[in-house]
């Protein structure tokens, strides 16, 4: 029987963290948010609004990525995308976006850009916006900026990676957390609701919200497993 050699064991650690390094960070997310109830005295509607506004910036860097990726999308017929892309670089610091992306994104943006504004609108108004947010939301915040930045700067940027990208590479990314939030409604918001409003328990208790927090970071853990280069999280 071969025996394992030191150097293929370090090959190996690398991979293993990068594998599962969104999975992990999915868990710790969802640990911040559990912590910022109970130590920083989160309220729903803050947990929400936090929640809302990472998608919003995970949409956005993704769906910014998108517009520079020269590589075609697969699936899709039309002339655009059988033929070489035409570069537009208006700022010579920054890599050159194509038009077939540009229309390619504004028409896969529509659901994302619906389901938030759909979402967000009941979730703002009951929130008190004149004293603003805490400071440790502001923190919970810039945290996400970081760690999607990261992701950004891991998948796409290293190398220059993106050049063998094609916007749906982009999208799978941005699309992976309009899933989440749907499964997150669906088996978690409303039939935890609908038990807590049925059985008459006090939705200010913040053990119960502890009822919406594990389930839904177990959706985040799994769906952060997921790899979106290889599974399917495109929308149609």
């Amino acid at each position: 029987m071969g025996e394992s050699s030191p150097t293929g064991v370090t090959k190996t650690i690398p991979g293993m963290l990068k594998e599962f390094g969104d999975f992990v960070s999915a868990c710790i997310l969802n640990l911040a948010l559990i912590l910022g109830v109970v130590v920083f005295e989160w309220s729903l509607v803050e947990i929400a609004v936090i929640y809302l506004i990472e998608i919003a910036i995970i949409n956005l860097l993704f769906f910014s990525v998108a517009l520079f990726t020269p590589q075609s999308v697969d699936d899709l017929d039309g002339d655009s995308w059988d033929e070489e892309p035409t570069p537009i670089q208006p700022i010579g610091l920054i890599p050159p976006v194509y038009w077939r992306n540009i229309n390619f994104v504004l028409r896969k943006a529509v659901i994302p850009a619906f389901l938030l504004t759909v979402i967000m609108r009941p979730v703002l108004s009951g929130y008190d916006l004149d004293s603003g947010l805490p400071l440790s939301v502001w923190l919970a915040i810039a945290g996400t900026v970081f760690f999607q930045l990261s992701r950004v700067w891991r998948y796409f940027i290293v190398n220059r990676s993106y050049q063998d990208k094609s916007p749906a590479d982009a999208m799978a990314f941005a699309f992976a957390p309009i899933l989440e939030l749907f499964l997150m409604l669906v088996f978690v918001v409303a039939p935890v609701s609908f038990v807590i409003i049925g059985t008459g328990t006090d939705l200010d208790s913040r053990a119960v919200w502890l009822l919406y927090l594990v389930p839904m970071g177990a959706i985040r853990a799994w769906i952060g497993s997921l790899d979106p280069q290889t599974d399917d999280f495109s929308i149609k």
